[in-house]
């Protein structure tokens, strides 16, 4: 797979060096035009030379003509480079160098979701890291809030599967769709397109006005001037003071043009974006209601296209000769608050819809990668019962370990309490952050890496990365002790049967002597087994192997171990049946140099 992301890169890159060449030729033509016009006008006016004059104004308009050629070969090359770097993507997570993507969710993480924190949901080398082609705002957002679990709904997980199903087999959409949506994050103020506020103004009746006045005096004048009527001189006098009325109305235009503004390009992308949904066959719900949405009544794609046009003319203001040329001649500013004025009054909304779709687009996309990337299954996910196995997973393997490094193992886990023990590196943390970040997958409607995995639907808990607060005078020990005291009063809130907690606690009260840590752990333990759901917990204390449950029955055991060749160290990290009868710190110690 990685050989077929190479070679496209190779032939993008062979596209972009066309587009360049071309790119080039052009800036020589545009310059000379340019440079040309404004010699012939002011030579024309000097020299009351009306043939100059007229040459000069065609050179002007083949000026303008070239230069929105050359937009369109700059947005193509802008397209070509974002496509290029979406493959390039791809790569880095098939290689393994994902770690280096720019946008981890890191500014999503709240204080308090220590299970994001744990299992690598957001921030450094997270899920959201790994997977997220989200580049507007808005869909940043709502894929940080899907991964993280605080917008998942027990009755849409199998609707939503469907939806990123169908959109992990159709892999050119998905990259299409990106590529664009990349651009986006190229622009400037791309943070605003969220705040964007649609307001409705009155548009004053100066407006019109100077629309039809300004290119009419100056129609006259030159007309006038041709007709040695009055001296050339004149014209450039009636071109300042159009200039003047132009300019003094911007608090006008400003208004209007706003949304305008800090779309700028991005209007066109917009558009692109929304063609794409257009264009695309869907058979999930989901996809058609999203797709009914673009082609809807209210004509959404029609709105962003005027808007893209209206956009692309805008974006000559920011070319400030051509700007004020245009505002003298012709009242440009004026046309298009005159045009944004009826745009708004007729779409007003249009924009915070698209931008809107277009996130819910790049959520699913996002995770549609998983299964993409990866051999993956539809987990079933149901109620959980009074008896049944609440975890079945079969060769489940974690979704971040890349380049076929990743080990596959198989477990049930039941109601109660799981034991997992194992010597020093050989996986049992590991293991924990695999089901757990599976389990997170399957609620969000995604895939999940496993042959098989049926469970039951809860609420995730977790004590893994647990840190001490100097500032606030907690220690380790006591943070852990919060953690685990919020699992237990989550299972003892009858108001919470419908989600079940999850309790997933690596290496259990570390932070104490190792005689308070088992006593610790046996109680604690105790009181979360009492609910519906379940506990696993990793440890290096073979005394809680023999621990029972609040009700008598007896801990499931599971473990890790290691085993030696050639007098090497090595690990399978394969879950095995039963508790850990093998110890490797002395031999890690050693190993280090730190015991002879």
């Amino acid at each position: 797979m990685i050989k077929e992301y190479i070679s496209k890169v190779n032939t993008i890159e062979n596209q972009i060096r066309k587009e360049r060449k071309s790119y080039g030729t052009l800036s020589f033509f545009r310059l000379v035009s340019f440079f040309s016009s404004v010699v012939m006008i002011i030579a024309g006016i000097t020299d009351n030379n009306t043939i100059y004059l007229l040459a000069g104004i065609a050179l002007l308009v083949a000026f303008i003509v070239l230069l929105r050629i050359h937009a369109k070969i700059d947005n193509r090359l802008t397209g070509l480079k974002a496509r290029k770097e979406v493959v390039e993507g791809y790569i880095a997570r098939l290689d393994g160098t994902w770690g280096s993507f720019p946008d981890n969710g890191s500014d999503f993480l709240l204080n308090d979701d220590t299970v994001s924190r744990d299992i690598d949901l957001l921030g450094p080398y997270s899920l959201y890291q790994f997977i997220s082609l989200a580049h507007t705002e808005v869909g940043r957002r709502k894929l940080a809030e899907t991964v993280s679990l605080r917008t998942i709904s027990k009755d849409k997980i199998s609707e939503r599967y469907e939806a990123v199903e169908e959109l992990s087999k159709k892999a050119d959409f998905v990259e299409g769709f990106e590529s664009i949506s990349r651009r986006i994050s190229k622009r400037k103020r791309r943070k605003e397109l969220q705040y964007i506020e649609e307001k409705k103004y009155r548009l004053s009746a100066v407006v019109p006005f100077l629309m039809v006045l300004i290119p009419a005096v100056n129609i006259l004048v030159i007309t006038l001037a041709v007709l040695g009527l009055v001296s050339p001189n004149l014209i450039l006098g009636a071109f300042a003071l159009c200039l003047i009325f132009t300019m003094g109305c911007s608090n006008i235009r400003d208004k209007f043009m706003y949304p305008i503004h800090v779309l700028g390009y991005s209007s066109q992308d917009f558009y692109m974006l929304l063609k794409e949904i257009s264009e695309e066959d869907f058979e999930s719900g989901i996809l058609k209601g999203i797709k009914e949405e673009v082609q809807g009544k209210e004509g959404l794609m029609s709105a962003i296209k005027k808007l893209s046009a209206l956009g692309e003319a805008d974006n000559i203001s920011f070319n400030p000769l051509v700007h004020m040329i245009l505002n003298g001649l012709f009242g440009w500013d004026m046309w298009l608050t005159f045009i944004a004025a009826g745009w708004n009054k007729k779409y007003s909304g249009a924009i915070t819809k698209s931008v809107d779709i277009i996130g819910d687009v790049e959520e699913l996309i996002s995770l549609a990668v998983i299964s993409i990337l990866n051999k993956t299954s539809r987990p079933v996910v149901r109620e959980v019962g009074e008896s049944d196995v609440i975890v079945d997973a079969r060769q489940i393997y974690h979704p971040l370990i890349g380049g076929g490094r990743a080990v596959a193992n198989s477990v049930k886990i039941d109601h109660g309490t799981t034991v997992i023990t194992g010597s020093n590196m050989s996986g049992k943390t590991t293991f924990l952050r695999t089901v757990a970040i599976n389990m997170a997958l399957a609620y969000m409607g995604a895939a999940v890496c496993a042959e098989k995995m049926e469970l039951g639907f809860m609420k995730l808990f977790t004590s893994m990365r647990v840190m001490d607060d100097v500032a606030g005078g907690v220690s380790t020990f006591y943070a852990e002790i919060l953690r685990i005291k919020e699992m237990a009063e989550y299972i003892s809130d009858e108001e919470n049967k419908e989600a079940p907690a999850a309790c997933f606690i690596d290496e259990i009260f570390k932070g104490t002597n190792s005689a308070d840590r088992i006593v610790g752990a046996e109680n604690a333990i105790r009181k979360l087994s009492l609910g519906k759901g379940f506990v696993i917990v990793s440890t290096h204390d073979f005394e809680l192997c023999e621990l029972k449950e609040a009700d008598g029955k007896e801990v499931t055991n599971y473990h890790f171990e290691e085993y030696y060749e050639n007098d090497e160290l090595k690990f399978d990290y394969k879950i095995k049946d039963g508790r850990c009868t093998t110890r490797n710190a002395k031999t890690l110690l050693r190993m280090a140099g730190l015991m002879d």
